[in-house]
């Protein structure tokens, strides 16, 4: 009996997605969610203390990030890259923590359809691709 081993990018494509979430969840927490900081930043949002503040807010009003999730996921769909969609994967993880799920979640989802499909199609015996 054969057994398959894991993909190889595996264990990086999963630590990726972690290290997205644990700084989106950061982020969110510490700098777009806390009221202090909101009073702060709201006479000049641009001034040197709220820059990081206000282009984290930039990156998903309107859902951009989830956009940029999305549209990497198509890219990687099409063209059946993992690497491509392991960064799809991290753009759509850190997407749905920071309030842009409608079209991170989709992102996410095809991201993980192209890192579940094999990397090799399956051999018939006679050494040709099998249909």
């Amino acid at each position: 009996m054969r057994t398959v081993a894991p993909p190889a990018g595996l264990a990086g494509t999963i630590a990726l997605a972690a290290l997205s979430v644990s700084l989106a969840l950061f982020v969110r927490y510490a700098l777009v969610e806390p009221a202090a900081q909101a009073a702060a930043c709201d006479p000049a949002p641009w001034q040197a203390g709220c820059v990081m503040r206000s282009l984290v807010i930039q990156a998903f009003l309107q859902q951009r990030i989830g956009w940029v999730a999305l549209a990497t996921a198509i890219v990687a769909t099409l063209s059946r890259r993992r690497r491509i969609a392991g960064f799809a994967l991290a753009a759509a993880c850190a997407g749905m923590v920071l309030y842009s799920a409608d079209s991170s979640a989709p992102a996410a989802l095809l991201a993980a359809l192209v890192l579940a499909r094999p990397r090799h199609p399956p051999r018939s015996r006679a050494g040709r691709p099998a249909r």
